[in-house]
């Protein structure tokens, strides 16, 4: 019996040992506060943009920026080069909340006016970018109602530089608007870049961005619309012979964010990745002006790729053109109010 009783009272003094060490009592609290044991938030960031782009430097800077303001609560995996997607993808996972971040082209297929970012000849060079793309434009107060409506915070312009035109071989009659090109120029779906493609005397075919050197190789296309001299360089150079530089589009990517994602987010750190990107948007805007002379070159040197700069004679006579011939057939695509306010912010220029 006396061997039963031990045998209880020390089963009983395991059982309220266990209880305290289950409850943090009785032990040593361990080193640091109780956050420091919190495994950090991890956010995707998917983006089109190649290694060697301006976006993934400036993509790869906020990835640091929003851990280290964060004191490590926040990390942000970066995905280049279409590695979760194209951009049409990509959009339709933010607005899921399935990807989290964008630095992406914000795909037209749920809103038409999602594209005007593209609209041809909207600005005709980087002075012009800086006040037509600034956060505090008209067209940025347009686009950020528009992608609220889908759930998605726009954060900003990236201004990767303006977008030219790149071939195998010359096309006819290259300078003069209007007059046919023959050659078959892969454009994306958008209508914004589809419809200046065939006014100009282009023949427009929509190939996926992530298959463009493909279908430049296989001559599904003779080249394409869609390209910065950096990502003529970082993407098609060695296929292409031909760089023209005319100022057709920005190439005004977005930073967008998944609001299901900053709900995950204390506010506080929700606030802190907002302000990252949207420090990384302005940046842009300087670092594509600086980067545009650097990859012209880099195309003539390590790939013997013949760049052409259109004079601004002939940059003011496509603009001329595709305002006139193009944007009237964009008010049924993008709205008459829509265009109608573009062109009062050009107006005042």
């Amino acid at each position: 019996m006396k061997t039963k009783k031990i045998i209880v009272i020390l089963l009983t003094l395991s059982l309220i040992l266990t209880g305290f060490a289950g409850c943090g009592g009785g032990g040593e609290e361990p080193e640091g506060n109780g956050d420091a044991a919190v495994e950090p938030i991890t956010l995707r960031l998917a983006s089109d943009a190649p290694l060697e782009h301006i976006a993934t430097g400036l993509n790869e800077e906020a990835c640091e920026l929003v851990k280290e303001r964060t004191e490590g609560r926040v990390e942000v995996e970066y995905f280049p080069a279409s590695q979760l997607g194209g951009y049409e993808t990509v959009y339709e996972e933010i607005v899921r909340g399935t990807i989290d971040l964008g630095q992406i082209t914000i795909p037209d297929a749920l809103d038409a006016r999602l594209g005007a970012a593209y609209v041809p000849y909207y600005a005709k060079n980087f002075e012009e970018a800086k006040i037509l793309y600034a956060p505090d434009s008209y067209l940025s107060g347009v686009v950020g109602e528009l992608t609220e409506a889908n759930g998605v915070k726009f954060l900003g312009t990236v201004l990767e530089g303006f977008i030219g035109m790149a071939f195998v071989a010359e096309p006819k009659d290259m300078m003069t608007p209007g007059t046919t090109k023959n050659v078959k120029t892969r454009s994306p779906a958008m209508a914004t870049f589809r419809v200046a493609q065939e006014d100009l005397g282009f023949n427009p075919i929509t190939v996926p961005y992530a298959e463009v050197p493909t279908a430049i190789q296989t001559k599904v296309v003779d080249g394409w619309v869609g390209g910065t001299p950096n990502i003529n360089y970082a993407w098609v150079g060695q296929v292409i012979n031909y760089m023209y530089v005319n100022y057709i589009h920005a190439e005004a990517t977005s930073y967008v964010v998944s609001e299901k994602s900053l709900e995950k987010l204390t506010p506080e750190d929700a606030a802190t990745v907002i302000a990252v990107f949207q420090e990384q948007s302005l940046k842009s805007f300087d670092t594509a002006q600086e980067n545009e002379d650097v990859f012209k070159q880099k195309l003539v040197d390590d790939y013997g790729v013949e760049v052409v700069e259109f004079t601004q004679a002939e940059i003011d006579a496509y603009a001329a053109f595709v305002r006139e011939k193009s944007w009237p057939k964009m008010e049924e695509l993008l709205g008459k109010e829509l265009m109608d306010g573009m062109r009062a912010e050009v107006d005042k220029l």
